[in-house]
């Protein structure tokens, strides 16, 4: 349960820097010493939340209870959890609680309240998984290629495929796979719908090639043919089978989402996701 662990230290920097400026998703990774990228889809799989949907509804929560029980002032408050304007904290204070910040400050004003988060994990009589491990070589991919920012990427992605399909880009290369990559520098990460390619294979106008090293990979699979599939796989992955895996975990912050089409020479054209591994 080391990521459980690893979580619950996160949430615990976040209570005691709640009101820190430099508090973000980055800076709570870097204490829990873990990859953005699968801190994030973990708890998010965990929580059905991202963590910076967390955070700002906990510094809601708390600004809520003092404009009520203290004697701050709108714009104290305001500045205390983050807002550089009082504009945006009524906007994001009356999105949380339905009420303004001054509204708040009546005795008998009802607000919204979260508590702290203490993540744990019951294993009741599990589901099955159905995955390898699988070695395979270096891989070179192409494809159409975004940025996105962690918080809207699982509302965005389909849109994004929306697009791929809107613009004729089918036409120019076969969408086989979806990836996810992230380096740890930006707070948001790219997204290709590509196919694999030779690795001095010309580029189009538009497209992004990349290499992916070789690695161990678990390989799972679903028998489900649409992109609510893909993330529901992708969910379990992330809130079931590496929170409680005790012998592989990530080994690059890659996530490869597979696609079959009639393009496949593959005997097994199931749809999948592809996350690269290393023993613990």
């Amino acid at each position: 349960m080391d990521w459980i662990e690893g979580l619950n230290r996160t949430l615990r920097y976040i209570e005691e820097h709640l009101t820190d400026a430099g508090l973000s998703v980055e800076s709570a990774a870097r204490h829990a010493a873990y990859s953005p990228f699968y801190l994030q889809r973990i708890f998010s799989g965990l929580t059905d939340m991202t963590l910076a949907e967390y955070i700002r509804s906990r510094r809601m929560s708390q600004a809520g209870v003092e404009l009520q029980t203290q004697t701050i002032k709108v714009l104290d408050a305001a500045l205390k959890y983050g807002y550089e304007t009082p504009e945006s904290f009524h906007k994001a204070f009356r999105r949380f609680h339905g009420i303004s910040p001054s509204a708040a400050k009546h005795a008998q004003a009802k607000l919204m309240f979260m508590a702290p988060l203490q993540i744990s994990v019951s294993l009741k009589g599990g589901t099955l998984m159905d995955y390898q491990i699988e070695k395979k070589e270096p891989m070179t991919v192409m494809g159409y290629e975004r940025r996105f920012s962690y918080e809207n990427g699982f509302a965005e992605v389909p849109k994004f495929w929306d697009e791929f399909f809107q613009k004729g880009l089918g036409e120019t290369i076969s969408p086989l796979l979806g990836i996810s990559f992230n380096d740890d520098t930006k707070p948001e990460f790219a997204y290709m719908i590509g196919n694999f390619c030779k690795a001095d294979a010309p580029v189009p106008d538009g497209m992004v090639k990349r290499s992916i090293p070789a690695y161990e990979w678990a390989l799972f699979h679903t028998e489900g043919t649409t992109g609510r599939d893909i993330q529901g796989l992708n969910r379990r992955i992330y809130s079931e089978w590496l929170p409680q895996n005790a012998q592989y975990e990530p080994a690059a912050n890659l996530n490869i989402e597979v696609y079959p089409c009639d393009q496949m020479d593959w005997a097994d054209k199931r749809w999948g996701i592809w996350l690269p591994v290393k023993a613990k």
